[in-house]
């Protein structure tokens, strides 16, 4: 999902935990923050192309959501997390108990991606979001993070080479940089400002100053992570230097380290995609 804000002239790019759901609450309640799209984006009733939670902004161009002449005079902006702790996010919300609370409560919506196409989808859904759950708690951490890391990387190249008219078609970019720079901090292609995590309520009160509102805006923090504790605790030295291995490029491009938060946040350039 993104949120557009018309009246001032705002995108925002939803990127999961990051905050996200802090700053679409206040987009949505203090500057008329719509949806974009309002529901998922299908073809043929079940194939999804463009979500209703987290996607980027060429997706909303190239399927008509919103014209790129359009978006010429928007800030478009997407929040970015330490690498090291977004990852730890992603995988306690798969091991604990955010992952099986969130299925249940999609299978209780008649509208959900769980019931969109009949009992057999609903199934298979099912075994999905199980199967990777039960992956992840019997792998543990470090087996995790070199399948989230290192997979996607070797999947993708055989994506890029089979499927060329098709990633050209769609404005998708499979180059290296790109895919490792949309496991670092995905959904930020396209973006022109980047709000840091760490900063969260001053980043983006800078945001809106940039379109004339002067009023300081405090952010909620929603969505917390079920019994995740620091990042750091889920690491070991081997794990630690996995990911500045594989990401060591990335990490400095937004000023991360394992300890470390970056204090200022800097433009996006599109020659990274």
């Amino acid at each position: 999902m993104a949120i557009i804000c018309r009246d001032y002239k705002l995108l925002f790019i939803q990127v999961p935990g990051t905050g996200c759901s802090s700053i679409t609450d206040v987009l949505i309640e203090k500057f008329g923050g719509e949806e974009l799209p309002k529901s998922d984006l299908l073809l043929a009733g079940s194939y999804k192309l463009v979500g209703i939670k987290h996607n980027t902004v060429s997706q909303l161009i190239n399927f008509n959501l919103v014209t790129k002449k359009e978006l010429n005079s928007y800030v478009k902006f997407a929040t970015v997390r330490n690498p090291f702790d977004r990852l730890v996010t992603d995988y306690q919300r798969c091991t604990g108990r955010w992952w099986e609370e969130g299925l249940i409560e999609q299978l209780k919506d008649p509208n959900s991606p769980a019931n969109r196409s009949g009992k057999i989808n609903r199934k298979l859904y099912v075994r999905k979001f199980q199967r990777e759950i039960k992956l992840a708690r019997l792998e543990g951490f470090e087996k995790w993070l070199w399948r989230k890391i290192v997979l996607p990387q070797r999947f993708d190249k055989w994506v890029a080479s089979e499927f060329k008219s098709y990633l050209k078609r769609n404005a998708l970019c499979l180059t290296k940089d790109a895919l490792k720079i949309n496991i670092a901090y995905p959904y930020i292609e396209g973006v022109d400002e980047i709000i840091y995590h760490e900063h969260l309520e001053r980043d983006f009160n800078r945001i809106l100053k940039k379109v004339g509102i002067n009023e300081f805006i405090s952010i909620p923090h929603t969505n917390k992570t079920p019994d995740k504790i620091p990042y750091q605790d889920y690491y070991s030295l081997q794990a630690r230097k996995f990911v500045e291995e594989e990401l060591g490029k990335e990490l400095a491009m937004f000023g991360y380290t394992f300890e470390s938060v970056s204090t200022d946040a800097v433009p996006v350039s599109s020659s990274y995609y």
